[in-house]
């Protein structure tokens, strides 16, 4: 099986998810943005070191949506041997690092000077949105990000809309905030708006 979709006119990237467990492939196909994620992302994405921000179950196949070419690296703000982590097909690297935490915080920590600007790409998809941070945890997530983003990298936030509607996950800050603290930092070359059922914000940002 392979999965084709189009979205504002793009033309639709292929990727084969036939050999997905039929969990993975309903979560991927029915949900909006993880079609968007399928279809539009890989058009747009640089090619290089890729850093996830994030993992859960269904990203087991994270390596085959940035392309077996490319370098992929999780950090996640989790246990270590977290299952969701250890179950990643092809994964290059897992760094354990908090990255609301700013760099006076972690001075003692190696992972500010191994990545600093070491990736060409930054996937923050939902993180933001999803997550109860403070704003100066908000802060300190997006100064990482900049610390670790290449020179001419490209860093792709998606902004949730929908978890502004949850009790279960409301976060602390609003999704405007959110939005203003990007636009601070970084330059927006291009944005889309999802609707359907995972309706937000995706912003692909370069830093200044």
């Amino acid at each position: 099986m392979e999965y084709d979709n189009t979205h504002n006119g793009a033309h639709a990237f292929r990727i084969d998810i036939g050999h997905w467990g039929p969990e993975h492939q309903a979560y991927w196909t029915e949900r909006e943005g993880r079609r968007y994620l399928l279809a539009v992302v890989p058009t747009m994405a640089r090619k290089g070191k890729i850093l996830e921000i994030g993992a859960a179950w269904y990203n087991k196949y994270q390596k085959e949506i940035v392309g077996s070419e490319n370098e992929l690296t999780i950090i996640d703000i989790k246990d270590r041997h977290h299952p969701d982590i250890a179950a990643i097909h092809g994964l290059d690297r897992y760094i354990q690092f908090d990255m609301t935490e700013s760099a006076r915080d972690t001075s003692g920590d190696g992972t500010q000077a191994e990545c600093r600007e070491y990736f060409d790409e930054i996937r923050s998809w939902g993180v933001l949105s999803h997550c109860v941070f403070s704003r100066d945890q908000c802060r300190n997530y997006l100064e990482n990000i900049r610390r670790f983003l290449k020179a001419g990298g490209q860093a792709i936030f998606k902004l949730d809309i929908d978890t502004y509607k949850s009790v279960k996950h409301l976060p602390s800050v609003g999704l405007e905030y959110l939005e203003g603290l990007i636009r601070e930092r970084f330059t927006v070359v291009h944005a889309d708006t999802l609707g359907g059922n995972t309706p937000g914000h995706v912003l692909y940002v370069e830093k200044r």
